[in-house]
């Protein structure tokens, strides 16, 4: 059985990404998980800190499946760097592909200074940083560099994929971040 902390992020998880962030109440997320607006606010003492940990979850699970998937198989750094385009292409072509969580969070939250916007901004970095590391292992002498131009390509693939899904958005991003690691290598 889910504590009353999961049951709160798991209904604001799916109204979120059904209705948007800013369309998605308190008090419809109360009615959503069946719980007392004092156990929402015991565990989320803001309505920001809920969609920090919504957006936190997001990413985390993302992170995860693609070091399940990079992990499962027997690869050198160099071909992981290759795989991650085939994963990023997978996911985004999914029937349920959202887009990236702190992508839409920072359009909701336009303000450089609000923190969901900052988070969102963490979290593109930590994008960066997790393309990086595995670039270093693959032996790229400007493993930062090539980590923020694939970022650029992943992120803004995700964009399209989310505006126009199945449009071949995703294909067109892992092939370009290919040809962009061969020129690397």
């Amino acid at each position: 059985m889910k504590t009353v902390r999961e049951r709160v992020l798991q209904s604001a998880t799916e109204l979120f990404d059904s209705r948007g962030i800013n369309a998605s109440g308190i008090d419809t997320i109360i009615a959503h998980s069946g719980i007392a607006k004092a156990s929402l606010y015991k565990y989320f003492p803001s309505k920001n800190q809920l969609i920090i940990e919504y957006l936190k979850e997001k990413s985390n699970r993302l992170f995860t499946w693609l070091n399940q998937q990079l992990d499962n198989k027997q690869i050198n750094a160099q071909q992981k760097l290759f795989e991650l385009c085939e994963l990023f292409e997978q996911w985004m072509s999914t029937s349920d592909f959202q887009g990236l969580p702190f992508h839409i969070a920072s359009v909701e939250f336009p303000d450089p200074a609000h923190p969901v916007n900052h988070y969102s901004i963490e979290l593109s970095q930590q994008l960066q940083l997790y393309i990086a590391n595995i670039a270093e292992q693959a032996g790229i002498k400007q493993a930062r560099a090539l980590a923020h131009q694939l970022a650029i390509i992943f992120e803004g693939g995700a964009m399209l994929e989310r505006l126009n899904p199945h449009s071949g958005a995703a294909n067109s991003a892992k092939n370009a971040a290919i040809t962009l690691i061969k020129s690397y290598l």
